[in-house]
This record gives structure tokens, sequence and C-alpha cells, in this order.
């Protein structure tokens, strides 16, 4: 019998198991003590036994929890947490804890903090029940990416504080520390339209220095196509007084860079990741940001900035990259590799474009390996238990490549990825089925059946109107061209000797020939690897049963089984556990290293439209999530029929 739990800034993952099926069980209560209070609270559900009322208020000791892992996305950000798991008998309806002694994890904390490193993931997911119904709550006509967009662009809206989490905490936090200290902050960033970001830049006026790059948009045939699609905010940036680079980027290349160096005389910290500057890759994606209290680290990016405003001509306004064959070499340059000066882990630092020459037309078969990737391929190559990644769309050749030849090669390895990009998750069924996913594929036409998907590698989708059910509504999936936009790969996350990459790289070729990216390889650091393995497997489960649901309706969960036949899915007829996920996190053993460093202020996590919807008893994600049917009864609204 083992209970254990991990976290991160955003949620708590627990798994269990009571050493095999256990007759009659109808499935777990979960209770959540809060350690400092000494208080217990039974996690809310929602998810009923057919023809009970999903009614709020219910906990998972009334519907109960058919599963031996769950996420808990309603835990207070900086409380310390253990977890119990209580076996349920008896019937749908009058339940009772069965004679078995409760399992209690490990202690965990939400904190984005591990030292000299913090992570901050948001919860930028759409395709939620929560957020249908928001977006059906009296907004302005339109449609419901309208009516996102609206909310999501207002500083202190209840859904865009939902969405965003703690990322405007992160990305505002080194900005406001040289206004406070009287530091100099150096920015390089690509997109660029958040209002509530910007002014926090524009604060900072001869104190900030911004290598700003320019991201078309638009199209010719519309007549609508600009070069620059953030030029009015460039503009008014300048007006503010920042030292403003312009850096246009030459066709088919882009400027992807998003990182800042807080600089106190010499680098201090440095922050990077996936997120960019707007509201959407605040609210409508999910993404990743680490801030470093390195100064080698912070070093290393100080001297990458200063090689793009050399590569800049003219260095200021109408500035162009000129990707000479100078920076491409330092970029070539074996990476800066450090070890972090709490000593939690060591880091390659790599940085882009770092090949002889731009991607041509015609590559071949041949095609080299930029040095990044190569150290990336063969990271994933030597993976023992796991590879965990999300990605927006990494082209080809990628890591896709690279994680189905592991699998291959090791077919016991865990492997479950989550991409925006159909066309990826095609690639890597096309790969691990002995195709070539290098292969010019066909033109698809409208109309065309779906692209065959392996379940380990699937495609972000929401609940669709052909989909709905009972208490289920049609979800909005996307309100960009992003869903997914973290760039990560996550290797054996238990072991001493775990890898975490993460950056601004798209994980593919293109990036590393034609991109300004930034790319981090960080190794041995047990805590990251674990925030960041939960951070996957939260989203890879959320579009898991969605895809369920696409490949087979009549089969996908809809409720709970009446009986205990729900455990044939994670336990053969002899005991064994068969379920991978479970068997995942139950070879995990937690140690004290991972636990993220002590916050005494634990706070009320700020969920203010779903409370609103709720009484603050419902997740915002997940098959608990309150649907729009009883959010309408609770406030006395009649659903359409």
């Amino acid at each position: 019998m083992k209970a254990v739990a991990f976290s991160n800034n955003d949620i708590a993952v627990v798994a269990w198991t009571f050493g095999g099926k256990l007759a009659g069980c109808l499935g777990f209560a979960i209770y959540r003590t809060d350690v400092r209070a000494g208080t217990e609270t039974c996690l809310p559900a929602l998810a009923t036994f057919q023809g009970q009322q999903a009614t709020p208020g219910r906990t998972t000791a009334d519907d109960p929890v058919q599963k031996f892992f769950w996420k808990d996305v309603y835990a207070k950000r900086g409380g310390t947490y253990r977890y119990k798991i209580v076996p349920m008998g008896g019937a749908p309806g009058a339940l009772r804890p069965m004679p078995f002694g409760p399992l209690v994890t490990n202690v965990i904390q939400l904190s984005p903090h591990f030292g000299t490193l913090s992570a901050y993931f948001n919860r930028g997911i759409l395709a939620t029940q929560a957020t249908a119904h928001a977006l059906d709550d009296g907004s302005p006509a339109g449609s419901k990416v309208a009516a996102l967009l609206a909310k999501i662009v207002k500083p202190g809206d209840p859904l865009r504080v939902d969405l965003a989490g703690q990322m405007i905490e992160a990305l505002t936090a080194l900005p406001d520390e040289a206004g406070r200290t009287g530091a100099d902050l150096r920015l390089a960033l690509y997109e660029f339209q958040d209002p509530e970001l910007i002014q926090h830049f524009a604060a900072l006026k001869a104190k900030g220095s911004l290598i700003l790059s320019n991201m078309p948009g638009g199209t010719k045939k519309a007549g609508t196509f600009t070069n620059d699609t953030y030029a009015a905010e460039r503009q008014a940036i300048k007006a503010d007084g920042l030292d403003v680079i312009d850096r246009f980027m030459p066709s088919n290349s882009i400027g992807h860079n998003k990182f800042q160096v807080l600089m106190d005389g010499t680098p201090q910290a440095v922050l990077f990741g996936s997120t960019n500057c707007t509201s959407n890759a605040l609210c409508a994606q999910t993404n990743n940001t680490i801030i470093a209290r390195s100064p080698a680290m912070a070093q290393a990016y100080a001297d990458y900035w200063d090689r793009l405003k050399q590569d800049t001509v003219p260095p200021g306004d109408g500035g162009k990259a000129q990707q000479s064959p100078s920076l491409r070499r330092a970029d070539a340059q074996p990476p800066v590799t450090l070890t972090l000066e709490d000593n939690s882990g060591t880091v390659d630092l790599w940085f882009s474009p770092n090949t002889p020459h731009a991607r041509g037309k015609s590559r071949g078969a041949n095609e080299a390996t930029p040095p990044d990737l190569q150290m990336v391929f063969d990271a994933i190559a030597q993976a023992q238990q796991a590879i965990l990644f999300l990605a927006f769309e990494p082209g080809s050749p990628s890591i896709i490549d690279a994680i189905a030849d592991a699998l291959k090669a090791k077919p016991r390895l865990f492997v479950r990825g989550a991409v925006t990009a159909a066309g990826a998750a095609g690639d890597f069924y096309t790969a691990v089925n002995g195709g070539d996913p290098s292969a010019k594929p066909a033109k698809r036409q409208k109309g065309d059946p779906p692209l065959p998907e392996d379940y380990r590698v699937i495609h972000t989708r929401g609940v669709t109107a052909q989909d709905a059910f009972g208490q289920w509504e049609a979800e909005l999936n996307q309100a960009g061209h992003a869903v997914i936009h973290d760039k990560i790969v996550v290797i054996d996350p238990f072991a001493d000797n775990c890898v975490v990459v993460t950056g601004s790289h798209n994980l593919g070729f293109k990036a590393s020939y034609n991109n300004d990216e930034n790319l981090a390889i960080i190794r041995g650091h047990r805590a990251l690897a674990e925030a960041y393995a939960a951070h996957c497997l939260d989203v890879y489960d959320h579009y898991a049963w969605r895809y369920w649901l696409a490949q087979n309706g009549a089969k996908a969960w809809h409720f709970l089984s009446a009986d205990d036949t729900w455990q044939d899915a994670y336990f053969s007829p002899d005991n064994q556990v068969k379920s991978a996920e479970l068997s995942f996190w139950l070879a995990a053993t937690p140690s004290a290293d991972a636990l993220p460093t002590p916050d005494g202020g634990a706070t009320t996590r700020e969920r203010p439209a779903m409370q609103a919807a709720t009484g603050g008893l419902t997740p915002a994600v997940g098959q608990h999530a309150l649907s729009r049917k009883h959010a309408s009864q609770k406030h006395g609204k009649r659903r359409k029929t």
C-alpha cells in the first residue's frame, strides 16, 4: 500500500494503491489536510452516478474518485498539505468507508520557489466546463472567442485572474524589482500586447532596454497583412522612455525570445520560458516561466542579449536582424554549463541561431542536426523510465522523432505528450508504427478523416456540440493559433539524473536554424523535475479524456460506475498493476529535497469567476468541473433546450 503526492505552484497530484483491486470499492474519498491550520477538507466532486443530480456542494465522499491518481486544483497557493485517501463501499447514494485504514501521503507545498529557481505555470486551458459557462453569462453579443478576448485583456477581470494564475506575478517580478531598487532591466521579447504587463515595463523608463522583434500578421489575400502586428505598442513603449531596439527579422525567421535580465551593476537574475507578453499567452495557452536568481545564468543571457544588439543594424529604430556568421558561430559554441548556486542541479544553456546558415528549401535526408537539439536528442535516448512533453508545433525533424525512436528502442518507457498541432501527433503515430514522419504528407482536403493518433501523444481538443452529454456542454478549445504553448521535455523526473528541457525553443530544427531562441537543459534538479512532471501530466490528462470521447464517445467515461468493475482498467485479474499511469506515479518516492522553499504566507487561491458560479467549491477543470446547467440552476437561470 502506498500514497504519494507531488506539486507545483498550481496543482497537487496524488497517487495511491491498496495493493490490488478492492472488492466492493466504488471509489475513494480524498481529504486535504492543511498542515499549518490542522484542518481537514474533503475534496469537491460533481461526477455523479447515473440518475443522481450534480448539485453544488457535493464532495468525493458523495461521489468518489474512480481512479488511483487525482489532481487538487483548488488548494491555497503557498499552503502546506498532506492527503488522506479513504476507500468507499456500499451503494450509490448510501456510501460508507470500507474497513481498511486510510492511506496518507507525504507533505507537499504549492509554491513556485525551489531555491535558486522558481517555476511558474499558468491555468490557460480554455476547454473546460467552467470556462464554457463563464463565457455565457450575459457577456456582450458575439462569439465565445470575442467574449473571452474582451475579458482576458482587462486587469482584474475574474476570468483573467482564473486563467493566468501566478503568471502575471512572474512576468512583472523583475520589472517591479528594478523599479524599487533602481536596477536596470534588459528584455528580449517577441509578442507584445498585454496592457497590464506593458504598464509595468513602461514604468522602467530609461532603466529599461528592450530588443523587440516583429511578428507578421494578417493575410495578403484579405488585404490585412502587416510585418509588425504590435506596431502601435512598439511606438507607445518608445514614447514611455525605454531604450527600444527594433529587431526586424529576415523572411522565414522570428525573434522568438521571451527573457528578462535584471542588472544591478552586473547581471543578478534572469526570467525565461515560453510565455509571451500577451493576454492570450497569459490566459488562453498553457505556458511556463522560470525566474533564476543565478548571476551565472543571468550573465549568459546578458551576453546573448549583447550579441543580438550587435547583430541588429542599425541598433535602434528600424533595426534589422542580420543573423550574421559571427552571431551563428558564437551561438554554436559549446553551451554555457554551470552548477546552480544552491547546488540543486546543473544547467546547459544554448542560444540560437546556432547553425552555419538558415534552412534551405532543399534539405535532404542528411540535414545536419543543430548542436542544441543533438544534446536534447541524446538526453531523450538515454531515458530509462519516462519521457513527458508539451509542445506547440515543433515541425520536422523535432523531439517527436527522437521520442518515437527512444520508445521503439525501449518499449517499456512511459511516454506521454500533448501538442497543439494535430500534425505533430500524427507524426508520432507514423514514427512508432514504422513510417517516415519526415516524408511530405499528402495535401489534406476538407472532409478528410482525422489523422490517426497514438493515445500516448495527442493533440488538444474540447468537448464538441456533437459530443456533449448530460451535464456537459460544448467547450471553447482555442482563441488563437496556440493552445499548448509550452516547450517542455521532462526525462526520468523521479531519478537523481532527471532532466528538464525548457525555454523559448519550439524543439524542432527550424528554431535552431532560423530563429532567435534560448534553451535550458536542467539536470539533477528533482524538485523542478517533479513540478514540471505534474504540469505535463495535468495538461495531458485534461485532454486525454477528450481524446477518448472523440475516438469513441459510446465507450468514453460518462458517469461513475455503480460497482467495482471500474478497477479493471488498473489491475489485471491476478491483481498486478496494469495501468501505465499508476505505475509511473507509484515508482516515485518523494524526497525532502523535492519540497519547495517554505512560504509562510499562504493565501486563498483567487479564482473569482469560478467562485462566483460555484460558491467556491468546484475545481475549474477536469471531470468534476461544474457544468453550466447546474451553475444556471444555482443562479436562478433556466437553461435553453
